[in-house]
C-alpha cells in the first residue's frame, strides 16, 4: 500500500465515522425535539379543553358528570356528551403515543378526566369510540366512580 492509498483509506474512514455520528446526533436531537413539541401540543389541546370547561361549568363538576344522563338534558345533554368524548380521545392519544414519560407527566390528567367522565366512558354505546387497548388501559388502571 502506498503513501497516497493509506491517506486516501485513513481520510475515507474518517469521513465515513464522521457520517455515522452526525446521523447519529440528528436522530437523539429530532427524537428530543418532536418529544417537545408533543408536550407543547398536548399543553395547548389540554388548555383548550379546560378553556371549554370554564365556559360550561357544569361539565367540570363530579357531582353532575357522574350522572350526566339525569343531569343534563337536550342540547346541554349534547353538549357534555361532545365535551366528554373530546377529553376521553385527548387521553386516548396521550395513551396511543405509547411513550412512558409523556404517561407519567400526564397520567394525572387522565387520572382527573377519568373522575370526571367515567359514566360516560363505560356507557355501552360509547365502547366503540376508543380502541380496545386503550378502554382495558382505563378499566384495569383506573377505578371507576
Amino acid at each position: 500500500m502506498t503513501t497516497i492509498e493509506f491517506w486516501n483509506l485513513m481520510v475515507s474512514s474518517a469521513a465515513t465515522i464522521l457520517s455515522a455520528l452526525a446521523i447519529l446526533l440528528y436522530i437523539i436531537l429530532w427524537n428530543k425535539d418532536k418529544s417537545d413539541n408533543s408536550y407543547h401540543v398536548f399543553d395547548a389541546t389540554y388548555l383548550d379543553i379546560l378553556k371549554t370547561g370554564m365556559e360550561n361549568p357544569s361539565f367540570r363538576n363530579p357531582i353532575l358528570t357522574n350522572d350526566y344522563a339525569n343531569n343534563f338534558f337536550e342540547d346541554e345533554k349534547i353538549k357534555y356528551e361532545i365535551y366528554a368524548f373530546i377529553s376521553w380521545n385527548f387521553c386516548e392519544t396521550i395513551f396511543d403515543k405509547g411513550d412512558v414519560e409523556l404517561m407519567q407527566t400526564w397520567y394525572v390528567v387522565i387520572e382527573t378526566e377519568n373522575n370526571l367522565h367515567r359514566k360516560w366512558f363505560d356507557n355501552p354505546e360509547n365502547a366503540k369510540k376508543f380502541k380496545e387497548s386503550f378502554r382495558k388501559y382505563i378499566q384495569d388502571t383506573l377505578p371507576c366512580n
